[in-house]
């Protein structure tokens, strides 16, 4: 008899014989290519269709190879210089059977010509099965190495050699996608227990050389993000600034958040830093700059000053790299200032240019049509049982969301027979199940250009997640066998030739909604348009807080941000104004004004106005350090929301408990290659017909249930409104939260819109922006109060009562039926009554028309 330790040996050795087999012979779906053709091993799906270019495979002698590391080590290796990853709205956790994310770099000339590698670390979750999981690495969509997934007690490193010539000077897109098999259980339920988090802190790539290679101001967008993705811009002030000077360095910090595409700018106010990652920022007078002790020696970088003048200094043993914007005068700053408004034209490879247009998602207005592949996402073929893929796309600002459109979503791919019953493609938006259609279990086939309808109300203003799902569970799957998981078939297919409409779009603007100062700029975005930044008493921590907001919003819009700052309150009738104001300083009056309890406020916050900012490096061990940062790669926590607890501790003790969320609550929470793909997925030959009818029917049910389910919610949301709103006030005045976001119009003007920004005081003010910054937190902002709890990330929100409407684009005919369209769809109520009136005034003219036709008859 063997013993448990011995079977369990066998069993081992015996589920590594058939994953060598599959390595040998990976079963696919692809039309077989000649030996000579073959591309790298995990090559990106696109590049193994037939007929797409194939960039030249590296020489022998430079095989791609990887080296697992399982210890923690330092950024640096040598003299390299880890350049880790920007961070992004999904954050760095990929989950789910399939995922995938991707990122733009952009590498200077110099660093473009070095020879790099590039590292990944992650922790994935106990229930990954390693022998049937991978993690595999693109650039330039080129596969440079693939690992088995195996990280689920310890943060594990691998390093991938990056082939020469591989990378180009500009952006370039690296893409890192995991495909993941469970453990134990095959049922659809516990794909969702799959996951693998990058660690960014150990994830980007190795540069060598002692300094970034940042040398040109054209180079903006290569410097280094720090560990956790934000980029550190420590602004210089000189010591005789003054409010036209704070202004000044606000927009330059715009500035580098659009040029670099920078999604979390974290910005503070201090001496000349020092370190890798980040970069210093000087504005003012020469004759104040040259007086700064840490650019002592450095001006000479700077060139003979006798007029306008804008360089970047490359980075010392001591002082990071440093944008310097100087003049002889006051005008000279500000033509510096304008020079670096210009935006240098964007240079790279054609997949990384792809990745930055796309980052954080593609931009796109009314009546267009994308692909898949515009937006980053490739063919892929898959064996499990729950297909995952997404996309991001950002509406504009003043998009009015309502169900008046459909957006025709036109699939093309395909799935075999035998599935299960039940298995579904199903089509979510924003995290919301937005449209779903049966596959049949005695179907199978391919399909081209079938169309899904999905509800224009669902999107939102700003950036939307849009994400393709498939159930394709079997028979097989009940047995769950880990050998023929290594050996299974593919059972879905998805075309990146899939193509998104958009309709046109209803325009215009809405207040109070942060949702929209949010993703968009609005109010403070328009032509012509100079919005106010009103900042009674400033110092360090509010000037840094304040540029961060600003250098944040900016990258949202798309856009710099023409902030007019100023210490007096601008008049009523001035303008669009973003006001931020230390809580102690708040009175009553003016926190009625903004829709906010300024006594409940108060009371919250009533141990916290002495509080001060967090260290959290310095408070804890070095054991702690290293429990919390697993305790954040677990959780996927924003690790820029770090603030401590114990200040508010009592007061949190003596709150009343939270209220479990309501229901209503807890629902808000074609090329050759392609061809032959397709070919090999239609040999089974099954009709077409299942689509044309499941499209006939999901349109006509989708168009009926629009209907019964608005004219429901506007009734439920009638009689529960007031306890809900109670409920909302409670979450939003807890003694937890640190930060509150409220937004009111005032005065007659139409663009009349305060945004008023306080914390207990500016120490926890700057702090609590910082996480706020965070993308993934920072999406989260919408009604019109919202709050913040830094310590996690959280934003409780109060709705809106009604809503100012703002004209944003030129009078049109056409934008006017969309605008009515979209508002009577949203008032159900409103829209059967005119109809009813309509129908009231057409009888009554039918009824005196008729009277007045023909001859009266008179009886004698």
């Amino acid at each position: 008899m063997m013993s448990p330790l011995a079977k369990r040996v066998f069993c081992a050795l015996a589920s590594a014989v058939p994953l060598l087999a599959v390595a040998a012979q990976a079963q696919s779906l692809l039309a077989p290519l000649p030996m000579s053709q073959l591309p790298l091993i995990g090559s990106a799906p696109s590049k193994l269709l037939a007929g797409a270019p194939r960039p030249s495979p590296p020489p022998p002698s430079n095989k791609i190879d990887y080296t697992p590391v399982s210890a923690i080590l330092d950024p640096h290796v040598g003299e390299a210089v880890l350049r880790h990853l920007p961070n992004n709205i999904q954050g760095f956790r990929l989950q789910g059977e399939t995922g995938a994310s991707e990122w733009p770099i952009y590498l200077s000339e110099t660093q473009a010509l070095r020879k790099l590698s590039f590292r990944i670390g992650y922790l994935s979750a106990v229930s990954v099965m390693p022998e049937a999981s991978t993690l595999t690495v693109f650039i330039n969509d080129v596969a440079i190495g693939e690992t088995h997934i195996n990280a689920p007690n310890k943060a594990e490193q691998v390093d991938f050699a990056v082939p020469p010539e591989l990378l180009r000077p500009g952006f370039n897109a690296v893409r890192v996608s995991v495909d993941q098999r469970h453990r134990v259980d095959c049922s659809l339920a516990a794909t969702n227990e799959l996951w693998t988090q990058i660690d960014p802190s150990r994830t980007g790539l190795l540069i060598p050389g002692g300094d970034a290679g940042v040398r040109d101001i054209a180079d903006i967008p290569a410097l280094p993000p720090d560990a956790q993705g934000a980029l550190p811009i420590r602004a210089v002030l000189p010591g005789r600034t003054s409010p036209a000077n704070i202004e000044r360095m606000i927009r330059a910090v715009q500035f580098i958040s659009t040029h670099g595409r920078f999604e979390q700018p974290s910005v503070d106010v201090g001496p000349m830093a020092s370190g890798d990652y980040g970069v210093n920022l000087v504005v003012g007078l020469y004759e104040d700059v040259a007086k700064l002790a840490d650019l002592d020696g450095d001006l000479s970088g700077l060139g003979r000053v006798d007029g306008p003048r804008l360089a970047l200094l490359a980075a010392t043993p001591s002082r990071r790299a440093t944008i310097v914007i100087t003049g002889l005068t006051e005008d000279d700053v500000n033509r510096a200032l304008a020079d670096f408004a210009r935006e240098p034209a964007r240079k790279g490879s054609p997949e990384g240019l792809r990745a930055a247009q796309s980052f954080p998602g593609y931009r796109i207005g009314g009546g267009q049509t994308l692909r898949l592949r515009d937006l980053g996402l490739h063919s892929q073929e898959f064996s499990g049982r729950f297909f995952r893929a997404g996309f991001n796309i950002v509406l504009p600002a003043d998009f009015y969301p309502a169900n008046y459109a459909k957006v025709p979503l036109n699939l093309s791919g395909g799935y075999v027979a035998g599935l299960s019953r039940g298995a579904q493609i199903l089509i979510s938006i924003n995290g919301r199940d937005a449209v779903s259609a049966p596959l049949p279990a005695n179907g199978g086939g391919v399909f081209k250009d079938k169309t899904l309808p999905l509800p224009l109300g669902f999107f939102r203003p700003g950036l939307n997640r849009i994400e393709i799902a498939a159930q394709v569970p079997t028979p097989e799957d009940l047995v769950c066998d880990p050998v023929k998981m290594l050996e299974a078939k593919k059972r879905f297919l998805l075309l990146d030739s899939t193509q998104l409409r958009l309709p046109d779009l209803a325009r215009i603007g809405r207040a109070p909604d942060l949702a929209v100062t949010a993703t968009g700029g609005f109010p403070f975005i328009g032509a012509g348009k100079q919005p106010k930044m009103f900042m009674p008493a400033p110092d360090r921590n509010s000037i840094a807080a304040a540029a961060t907001l600003a250098g944040r919003m900016a990258a949202s819009a798309g856009r710099p941000i023409d902030f007019r700052f100023t210490l007096t309150p601008p008049p009523e009738g001035s303008g669009a104004t973003l006001a931020i104001l230390d809580g102690r300083t708040l009175d009553d009056e003016t926190a009625k004004k903004f829709g906010v309890d300024g006594a409940r406020l108060r009371e919250a916050w009533r141990d916290r106005f002495d509080a001060k900012a967090s260290e959290v490096e310095e408070k804890l061990s070095d054991f702690d350090s290293r429990a919390r940062a697993r305790l954040v790669l677990q959780k996927n926590l924003p690790a820029a929301c770090h603030m401590s607890k114990r200040a508010v501790a009592a007061a949190s003790a003596a709150a009343p408990p939270e209220p479990p969320p309501t229901m209503e609550e807890a629902h808000a929470l074609e090329n050759d290659g392609e061809r032959d793909l397709v070919a090999a997925w239609a040999r089974d030959g099954v009709s077409e017909v299942f689509w044309r009818r499941t499209g006939e029917a999901i349109s006509a049910a989708s168009d009926g249930l629009t209907r019964i389910t608005r004219g429901a919610w506007n009734g439920a949301r009638h009689f529960a409104g007031g306890g809900g709103e109670e409920r909302a006030a409670k979450r939003v005045y807890r003694p937890a939260n640190s930060l509150v976001i409220a937004q009111v119009p005032l005065g007659a003007g139409a663009d009349d819109i305060w945004t008023l920004v306080t914390a207990p005081n500016t120490a926890l003010l700057a702090e609590s922006v910082n996480c706020l910054s965070d993308p993934r937190v920072w999406r989260q902002v919408e009604g019109r109060v919202a709050a913040l709890d830094a310590s996690n990330g959280e934003i409780a929100h109060l709705e809106p009562g009604s809503l100012r409407f703002v004209a944003t684009q030129p009078l049109s005919v056409s934008n006017l039926r969309l605008i009515a369209a979209s508002w009577l769809s949203l008032n159900s109520l409103a829209y059967v009554g005119l109809a009813l009136l309509a129908a009231l005034l057409f009888g009554a003219a039918t009824f005196a028309f008729v009277r007045s036709v023909g001859r009266r008859q008179e009886c004698d």
